[in-house]
């Protein structure tokens, strides 16, 4: 299944090498997966740092055990501060 997967801030690191026909945005490309893939299998198989992050799936909150579906946005911040 083709999923879009977006890694934002010092997480943008983490994305993939790919092709330019599969790139969406500077932080955000297109990616096969396999179905039934889960948000924590894409974040294990980035190899992301196991630290607070905050994930959406179509613009909204998703935990890492959410089942992927093809055509679905994957979103992936790492934590936000400020004032």
């Amino acid at each position: 299944m083709r999923v879009q997967l977006a890694l934002f801030a010092s997480l943008s690191q983490y994305l993939p090498e790919a092709a330019a026909e599969d790139r969406v945005s500077a932080h955000a490309q297109m990616v096969d997966l396999p179905d039934g893939t889960t948000v924590g299998q894409v974040i294990t198989t980035l190899g992301l740092p196991d630290e607070p992050r905050i994930v959406f799936v179509n613009g909204r909150h998703a935990p890492d055990e959410h089942t992927l579906a093809e055509g679905d946005r994957l979103a992936i911040f790492p934590p936000v501060a400020g004032g």
